[in-house]
């Protein structure tokens, strides 16, 4: 279970701002050849800035640690190494960052717990915003105080950031480990808890899952081949990255069915029960409403489940 204290991580950036004042305070002695004045200066600048960069590594390993389910794009040492390659940390810092935002939300939606998701663009202007201050240099002759306003908006966006990340990481625990253990409990036949509109459940007729259960949880199942969309992954080439969505109605017995535009279609069946001819099995359109007993299909011959409840 990570856990980050936010008073702790929220210092980088304080003290990244601190560190850059304290740093052109020491260069205006250096302009003044006053060297003895400015080592005093150069030097606290200098032990800030590597206190605020370590600490933002050590949050850049927590947080991926955070969401390690075999989905994520990385791992917490490869987030942190690969910033130390010349030129391909350029490139690394927007999957160490926005990729983040991306993988966490997927991972909501993988674990179907209810939780705020992070704001992506945020965390893209987070990795731009550094490079238009480095950008903006050579431009001060120009555009006077250009440089330092972008500083300031990048140390802004960046402590929104670290807060929100901090946020999201410490709602993990509480919400996924919950959800976990709902489809721990669905998968050995146990049943849900009574939270669980009506009970309801999907059995898996056929394909890889074959003969096990699995609760439908008040979000909802989503089922695909992409683990970044979906919290059902399924294998089969028959099957869309997003294919189809059960959610339950919640004041009856029943779920809704949407096919979510997949390739090869979602087939239903209302009444369920074996020996359904082929020509018996409907086309969905849209969504439908089904009731326990009615089967569904990913594809025409792929993956085939049933409504059950209790």
């Amino acid at each position: 279970m990570v856990r980050l204290s936010k008073a702790l991580y929220l210092t980088s950036p304080i003290v990244s701002i601190v560190a850059f004042i304290v740093v052109k305070i020491g260069l205006l002695f250096v302009a003044r050849s006053d060297f003895a004045g400015s080592a005093a200066y150069l030097i606290l600048g200098i032990l800030g800035s590597l206190y605020s960069e370590i600490l933002a590594l050590v949050l850049f390993y927590k947080m991926w640690e955070s969401i390690q389910d075999g989905h994520a794009r990385t791992s917490p040492g490869k987030a942190i190494g690969f910033l130390f390659i010349p030129f391909f940390n350029f490139y690394w810092i927007f999957q160490v960052l926005w990729g983040f935002a991306k993988d966490y939300n997927a991972y909501l939606v993988r674990h179907a717990v209810s939780a705020k998701k992070l704001p992506e663009g945020l965390f893209l202007a987070c990795v731009i915003l550094p490079l238009l201050v480095c950008a903006t240099v050579p431009l001060t002759t120009w555009i006077p105080f250009l440089y330092i306003f972008t500083a300031i908006a990048y140390w802004i966006v960046f402590t929104v950031v670290v807060a929100q990340v901090c946020d999201a990481v410490n709602t993990l625990p509480r919400l996924a480990n919950a959800a976990g253990a709902e489809l721990d409990r669905a998968r050995v036949g146990q049943l849900p808890n009574p939270q669980h509109a009506h009970r309801l459940s999907l059995y898996c007729v056929s394909g890889e899952f074959a003969n096990e259960t699995l609760v439908i949880p008040t979000e909802g199942v989503s089922i695909g081949r992409d683990p970044a969309r979906v919290n059902l992954v399924l294998a089969s080439s028959a099957v869309s990255g997003f294919h189809a969505r059960v959610l339950p109605e919640g004041r009856s017995a029943q779920v809704w069915l949407e096919d979510m535009h997949s390739l090869n279609g979602t087939f239903y069946h209302p009444r369920g029960g074996g020996g359904q001819a082929e020509s018996d099995w409907i086309q969905l359109q849209g969504k439908i409403l089904l009731s326990p007993g009615a089967r569904f299909r990913l594809a025409v011959d792929g993956p085939e489940f049933e409504i059950r409840g209790s």
